[in-house]
């Protein structure tokens, strides 16, 4: 079955500029990750197998109103193979390795079908963001 309806997404806690950022999260997932403005908003993209990243840009070039207090990583899947803790979990690790720190995730739009144990390292590795 082919979805594309859900996302994994984080919000992230790097108090960096958007291009430092991108960086950072290129050399943890391995990709390259170029950016738009998309109505004022930085906007990367990266599709890899069977999912896609967007990370989006705090500040709203457009208005200092819409400016956000975080950067957005969205995980887009493209497979039902993804929607699972397995993959969650290879999601925070890459994050964790890569020592960019989030704050909170959620799927949307549902929840995963069955409930994800928090391991250890999610609590140790976001431990002064909780």
């Amino acid at each position: 079955m082919h979805t594309s309806h859900q996302v994994l997404g984080f919000v992230l806690l790097e108090d960096v500029p958007f291009e430092q950022l991108l960086t950072r999260l290129s050399e943890a997932f391995q990709i390259s990750l170029p950016y738009e403005d998309y109505k004022g908003r930085y906007i990367a993209k990266a599709y890899l197998s069977g999912y896609h990243l967007e990370v989006e840009d705090r500040v709203d070039r457009l208005s200092e109103l819409l400016c956000d207090e975080y950067h957005v990583l969205n995980i887009r899947i493209d497979s039902n193979e993804y929607f699972n803790c397995a993959f969650e979990q290879h999601i925070k690790q890459i994050l964790k390795k890569g020592e960019i720190r989030w704050q909170r995730y959620v799927w949307a739009p549902y929840p995963l079908p069955e409930p994800c144990l928090e391991s250890d390292d999610d609590t140790e590795s976001n431990k002064d963001i909780l």
